[in-house]
């Protein structure tokens, strides 16, 4: 693993097609940030979140989460580069913190907390292990020591009805809230349940790496950049007429490397 070279990122989120006819607000919230850590080292953070369809307020709900995890996670980050605040219980605080400050919002605005039901996908990559949380669909995608090959770190979760997943808002959401820590990884893409079936094999519960191997190629000889303004290409890709042919649905992808560009590995 290449760990020397810096993070090259780029994110995106597009309103889907059924939303724009409807004037439905864009549900989905999706960004990056790279902080450097008391070492030196750099920390990368993903998060993205996708607000339920029928939540009147989860645009709202969606963004509160994306916010709140890159503020406390990188906070924690800043801490050491090897992660170590970043523990289990750590991770539970963060939760019942953000469900708590929705609630609030809830409150503030004289509506319900499940108004603003969302789901929550997040990533933390250190110098030497990853951190991955995942609560709802969409999906953490990562690359493995093969150079473009890809596979996911928590297959989307999807409920026991059609179109159904699982909130951070709804009643006993810890249970279904999922957490795992691994080796640091070079390369990775963290999107919503927009375009999980142009991106995975849902029959297989693979990957399709085609998908993101020429995204990556590009990404990895752009000018590494702190993820403050979304990428005008991704941008263009998610509300391209091949995206949209094959889904109506908002749309988020956040896609980071620090893998070499090929031919100069």
């Amino acid at each position: 693993m290449n760990g020397t070279r810096r993070w090259r990122t780029a994110f995106a989120t597009s309103i889907g097609t059924s939303h724009a006819k409807t004037g439905t607000p864009c549900q989905d919230a999706g960004r990056c940030a790279v902080v450097e850590a008391a070492d030196g080292e750099e920390v990368l953070l993903i998060a993205v979140s996708d607000g339920a369809g029928t939540a009147k307020r989860s645009d709202v709900g969606s963004s509160m989460a994306v916010n709140h995890f890159l503020e406390r996670f990188g906070e924690a980050a800043e801490k050491g580069s090897d992660l170590q605040v970043i523990d289990e219980d750590f991770v539970r605080r963060w939760f019942a913190d953000v469900r708590s400050d929705i609630a609030d919002q809830a409150i503030a605005e004289d509506a319900d907390l499940a108004d603003y039901s969302c789901t929550m996908l997040g990533v933390i990559v250190g110098k030497r292990e990853a951190v991955s949380i995942q609560i709802g669909d969409g999906a953490i995608v990562v690359s493995t020591e093969e150079p473009g090959d890809y596979t996911w770190v928590f297959w989307p979760q999807h409920g026991e009805y059609a179109n159904s997943t699982y909130f951070l808002t709804q009643p006993g959401a810890e249970a279904a809230l999922q957490l795992e820590r691994g080796p640091a990884v070079d390369e990775v893409a963290v999107f919503s349940d927009g375009i999980e079936r142009l991106v995975l094999d849902m029959a297989n519960k693979q990957v399709h790496s085609p998908a993101f191997r020429p995204i990556f190629e590009w990404l990895s000889g752009t000018e590494p950049d702190q993820g403050s303004a979304p990428s005008s290409a991704l941008v263009a890709y998610l509300g391209s007429d091949h995206v949209n042919r094959r889904t109506d649905d908002d749309k988020t992808l956040v896609m980071a490397t620090r893998a070499a560009p090929p031919g100069k590995a």
